[in-house]
């Protein structure tokens, strides 16, 4: 029998007990944010939302984070807000 790596069954059918402090996650870091990042990207996809990356000049970053502070927002929705308003939706 093999062992995945993300198998929830097996994952400690092979290890060597450790002394000290049992871990609360049997997956190493980057096991995790893998993991994380998936489960991430299906709730995003679920909820009909798309990534995009856009690259701005730091002088527009700086007003845009100063619009996020006044309107208690975040970057992705104070962008979304005024693209919608841009394309009168």
């Amino acid at each position: 029998m093999s062992i995945q790596p993300e198998d929830r069954t097996t994952i400690d059918m092979f290890s060597v007990s450790r002394p000290g402090r049992p871990r609360s996650n049997p997956y190493d870091r980057s096991q995790q944010l893998r993991i994380n990042k998936r489960v991430q990207r299906q709730r995003d996809k679920a909820r009909g939302l798309q990534r995009l990356e856009v690259k701005l000049d730091g002088e527009v970053i700086g007003r845009l984070d100063d619009m996020c502070q006044e309107l208690k927002l975040s970057r992705a929705e104070v962008l979304e807000l005024a693209l919608k308003h841009w394309l009168h939706l």
